[in-house]
This record gives C-alpha cells, structure tokens and sequence, in this order.
C-alpha cells in the first residue's frame, strides 16, 4: 500500500512542483537571513549605552532588538539584550518613559508568542526602571506600574502561572526593599493582581499579594476616599470568589482584609466594609444556604467577634477614666478648665465605644432578619444555625466557644431590645441560644443604653 501510494505520488510531482518547492525553500532562507541581519549588535549597544548623547538611537535600537526577538522567538541572547535594555534605564533618564512603554509592550506581546523569558525580564525591568525614579516623577511612575499590571495580567492569562508568580515575588521585594511611597497606581494595581491570582487559584501568589496589600495600606497617606475604594474592591473580590464556592481563595482574601482593617483602626472604613460584606452574606445565603454562607465567610465572623471585645475594652476604659475624673474634680478646686476638657475627652471616647457595639449588634440583628426573609424562615432559625455553626467551628476552644455564646446572647438580647414585638414571638424558640445566660448586669444595662 505504502509502494502504491509513493508510485501516485511520483506520477503527480512534476518538474513545476519541485522547481516550487526549491523556491519556497530559498525564499525561506532569504527571510531567514534578512532576519538575522535585525539582530541586535551587542558590541554597538554596549558602546551607545556608554554614551549619553545616544539617548534616541539607542532606544530605537532597543526597539528593533525587542521587535528580532518577538519575531525569531528565540531565547539565546534575551537576557543579554535585557541586561542592555536595563542599563539604558539605569544611564539615560530622558528616554524612560519610551522604554517603559517597549518594556510593557514586549512582555506581553512575549507571552503571547510564548517567549515567557523575555516576557518576565521585561516585567522585572519595569521594576528596575521605577526603584530609579523620585517622587518628583510621578507621572512615570505611574506608567512604569500601568505598563507591570499589563504584563503580570498577560502572564496569567496565557497560562504561565510560574512567571507569574515570579513577578509578584519581585514586586513583593521591590516594595521591602525599596520602602516607596504608596500612589494611586500602585493602589491601581493590587486589586487587580488580587482578582487575577484568585482567579486563576493561585493561592501561592495570592497570599503574596494579600500580605502586600496590608502593608501597604497600613502605609498609605491617600485620601481616605481612594483607600476606601481599594478596600471595597478587595471585598468585592472576595464575595466573586465566594460565589464559586472557592473556601481557600475566599478564606485569604477576607482574612487579610480583615487583618487590614484591624490594623488600621479606621472605624468609618471598618463599618463601611463590613456593611458591604453583610450583604454579600446574605445574597450568598439566598444562592445556597446559611450554613454554607457562614463558613465562606467565616473570618468576618471572627472580625465581628474582635470587633465587639474591642469596643467593649474601650467602654471599660473609659468608666474607669471617668471615675478618675470625678475623683479627682471632687478633690481639686483649681483648674477647672483643665477638668471640663479632660471630662470632654472622656465622654467623647466612651460615646465612640458606645458606637462601634451599637454597629456590632445592630449589623447582626440586621443579617439575621435579612438572611431569615431571603430564606423564608424566622429569625430564631437563623440565631440557632449561626450558633450551632460557630461552635462547631471550635470543637476544643472552650473559651471561644464562651465568647461566642457571649457575642450571640448579647445580640439577641439587641434584638429583644429593638424589635420587640417580632422578638417576643419568636423568644419562647431561642432557649438554645440564651441558656445558659452569660450577661451580667453590666452587659444589660449596657445594652439598654445603645438601644
């Protein structure tokens, strides 16, 4: 058979046809050779680098040298011509803006033309270039971190997930090492790297990232209007991830973000965030179920929990101080003025603590009505599925287990307070929830007082 078919084949190859195929051939090498002739002459770039008056020649050389590569799709010189391309950004600040722009351009052209080694050290050339920049240099700045987020995205997109996480790792020890300035482009550019990496699952480049974002919100001078958009980003980040039922995605996002805001102690932000991923719960709770709407969203439980402790601490504090305070007036009888201001201070403190346990409660009696509408069911249903959750969520922490029991008891005890007809109903159910009591008379009359 195989005879036969060689024998047809001989019959209808003629003479044109090889004649054709000899062309194609030397065609072939000619645009091979053409092509050779555009690569880069490493002994000339080195020369022009040496020299400052070069500036344009040299970048257009680079262009033509990153353009062979992108062509040829070879990888033997890249990182020769890179370690060029590097020095030019290093010795002739008045083209780097235009080589950022063939630095962002070349990696993700690269990627897609599956160089991955000229695609990364062109992102890690990006990098460079920015540690040469002062503040003064905003404009560039903010390019160089544009044309990193092009790159980075590029990477994941087409599968190359080791670089990928080659270049968080390099941002990563760009922002230790270097300790810039937070701006709004690198504010631009984490919460695009957090939904990517989660995205994609990369849970490795995800924590990196995660931990970066922390830090540098915990540094950030912006405007509280960009960081809070940042922040709202993350949440909406994490309640997508939660949507597709991804635990270990939406468990490091919303444990860093909560760490974040413990951290920077913004009670207008905390509030804000919170009452935004109070409603993810609960539309996640329509989808699928409490239960599971609970253990996604599980360390804002935690958060919640802090949440409470924390302004609790500071109402203690507070009656204590105030206690000194009219100690103390009772005892002086100068500086009255001193003791108004101090008085003041105190009362303001202690209204601000009133506050943030008034959101607390206020923020779980709110979910539980919502959640239990969306369900169809009644609120003692939800009170006792959350407990009966949480607790198993800590089967050997027996003091969790009682400061979770303190948390819930405290806000059904809100919700008694604020919604009593509904409450009253329902109560005679909640016995799972509010036996044993753990509220002494101090938690009541605290509650009393917020209500």
């Amino acid at each position: 058979m195989a005879n036969q078919e060689e024998r047809i084949f001989k019959k209808t190859y003629t003479d044109f046809d090889k004649r054709l195929d000899q062309e194609l051939d030397e065609e072939k090498v000619e645009r091979r050779r053409q092509l050779l002739l555009q690569a880069p002459n490493f002994k000339l770039l080195n020369m022009m680098v040496e020299n400052e008056k070069y500036s344009q020649e040299l970048a257009a050389k680079l262009k033509d040298g990153g353009l062979y590569y992108l062509r040829s799709r070879e990888e033997e010189n890249v990182e020769k011509y890179m370690g060029i391309f590097r020095r030019t950004l290093q010795s002739h600040p008045s083209v780097r803006e235009e080589l950022f722009k063939q630095a962002g351009f070349l990696g993700c052209m690269a990627y897609k033309r599956d160089i991955p080694l000229l695609g990364r050290l062109c992102g890690e050339a990006v990098l460079s270039g920015l540690r040469l920049l002062k503040q003064e240099d905003q404009e560039l700045i903010e390019q160089g971190y544009l044309q990193f987020k092009n790159v980075t995205n590029t990477a994941l997109r087409s599968r190359n997930e080791e670089d990928f996480r080659e270049l968080v790792n390099a941002l990563d020890r760009y922002w230790k090492d270097n300790r810039i300035s937070v701006t709004p482009g690198l504010l631009g550019l984490l919460p695009g790297l957090l939904f990517v990496a989660a995205d994609r699952r990369q849970t490795n480049a995800l924590v990196t990232v995660c931990s970066l974002s922390r830090n540098v919100l915990r540094r950030s001078s912006e405007e509280p209007v960009v960081r809070q958009q940042f922040v709202m980003e993350w949440s909406n980040t994490a309640a997508q991830i939660a949507q597709r039922d991804w635990k270990e995605e939406t468990g490091l996002l919303l444990t860093d973000l909560c760490l974040c805001l413990g951290s920077v102690r913004d009670v207008a932000l905390i509030k804000k965030v919170m009452a935004d991923i109070s409603i993810h719960m609960q539309m996640q709770s329509k989808w699928d179920n409490f239960e599971i709407a609970f253990r996604l969203y599980y360390p804002c439980q935690l958060f919640s929990l802090a949440l409470l402790q924390w302004g609790m601490r500071r109402y203690r504090h507070a009656l204590q101080s105030e206690n000194v305070v009219e100690a103390e007036t009772e005892i002086r009888e100068s500086g009255i003025l001193d003791q108004v201001e101090q008085k003041m201070n105190v009362l303001g403190e202690k209204e601000e603590a009133l506050e943030l346990i008034r959101f607390v409660l206020r923020n779980v009696r709110d979910m539980a009505a919502a959640c239990a509408r969306l369900r169809m069911k009644d609120e003692w249903e939800i009170f006792v599925s959350w407990q009966r959750e949480w607790l198993s969520a800590v089967p050997d922490n027996s003091r969790r287990k009682e400061r979770v029991r303190l948390f819930l008891q405290m806000a059904a005890e809100y919700w008694r307070n604020t919604r009593p007809s509904r409450s009253s109903k329902q109560w005679e159910f909640m016995t799972e929830v509010v036996t044993p009591s753990l509220l002494s008379d101090q938690h009541m009359e605290l509650i009393k007082e917020i209500s």
